[in-house]
């Protein structure tokens, strides 16, 4: 076989080979958060993201890893740049809602947060995003 080809197979190989491995790579490094009306995993998607009391936040895996006042909820305006600046601190790639606004919805695009539109408990979306993986 040529040099050339040889090169092409190994750089194709290469190829497929990350994209075999890049959902794995996101999933270990994907952190969810998930505005909610209780501090408890199993507490009721918030019907507004911005104005939500508590976010929950979960791991790769599912698991549970802490709940935490929303510093937004009961703020005049502003809101968005605010849960904005406590996902990035807290290293959320991925927020599951039962609604996001317009200017959430600019915010967490402009920070390369994904979301997804859920709603029930929290535990149960998050478990049933991550089956989708």
């Amino acid at each position: 076989m040529k040099t050339k080809n040889k090169q092409r197979i190994h750089f194709s190989l290469i190829v497929l080979l990350l994209f075999a491995l890049s959902p794995g790579v996101y999933a270990d490094t994907m952190k969810i958060a998930v505005p909610a009306m209780a501090k408890s995993k199993d507490a009721l998607i918030s019907k507004e993201t911005g104005r939500a009391p508590i976010f929950l936040f979960f791991d790769a895996n599912g698991h549970f890893i802490e709940a935490m006042e929303n510093p937004a909820k009961d703020q005049q305006g502003g809101i968005s740049r605010t849960v904005i600046t406590l996902l990035v601190a807290k290293g959320v790639t991925l927020i599951i809602a039962e609604d996001v606004g317009d200017k959430m919805k600019q915010a967490l695009d402009d920070h390369h947060i994904r979301y997804v539109i859920n709603k029930g408990a929290a535990d149960n979306a998050v478990q049933v995003f991550i089956a989708t993986l």
